[in-house]
């Protein structure tokens, strides 16, 4: 490697992390309180042996925000809520909200520990974009807001989670 490709290499290096740390800072404030993510680590003695606090938060601000090539909680939300009128806008976003902080405080603990994971999110965003589109929201949210119960409960399993328990495939369908 030649000493310009060296240097390149440690800008970038040095940059991400730079990333890293400015992500710590940005809570995201259309989502959940972050007390509330504090507690409920500090409340798990089992996560917090898998990470720190601040790993946690870090994890719970890329869930709202996104990272690299994933988008967040916030602009799913915002998707959707540009494609509703008032007042069900209101309603729906306000079930959004409730779901969100519900799966960011699982989805951004550790993998060892959690029980549901990055799977179960992008199943659910898919879900989400094909209730919208068939006028399905709100027997999409009862159904979503029934796993999470179930998985936090130990009666259902991350791996039982796959969209067409949502909505049947257009895979399915013979021509």
């Amino acid at each position: 490697m030649n000493s310009r490709t060296s240097i390149i290499l440690v800008f970038f290096i040095a940059v991400s992390g730079c990333v890293t740390d400015f992500e710590i800072l940005e809570w995201p404030e259309e989502g959940y309180p972050r007390n509330y993510f504090k507690t409920a680590f500090q409340e798990d003695d089992l996560a917090q042996q898998y990470q720190s606090e601040d790993d946690y938060l870090l994890w719970v601000t890329r869930f709202y925000n996104g990272y690299s090539l994933a988008p967040g909680w916030l602009s799913l939300t915002e998707q959707v809520k540009d494609r509703l009128d008032e007042p069900y806008r209101s309603e729906v976003a306000a079930k959004l909200y409730i779901l969100g902080g519900r799966i960011g405080s699982e989805w951004a603990k550790d993998n060892a520990v959690r029980v549901l994971d990055t799977r179960n999110a992008a199943v659910w965003r898919d879900a989400l974009v094909e209730a919208l589109s068939q006028n399905d929201l709100d027997n999409y949210i009862i159904r979503v807001e029934e796993d999470i119960g179930n998985l936090f409960t130990g009666d259902l399993k991350k791996e039982d989670i796959i969209f067409e328990r949502y909505f049947i495939s257009v895979d399915d369908f013979e021509f």
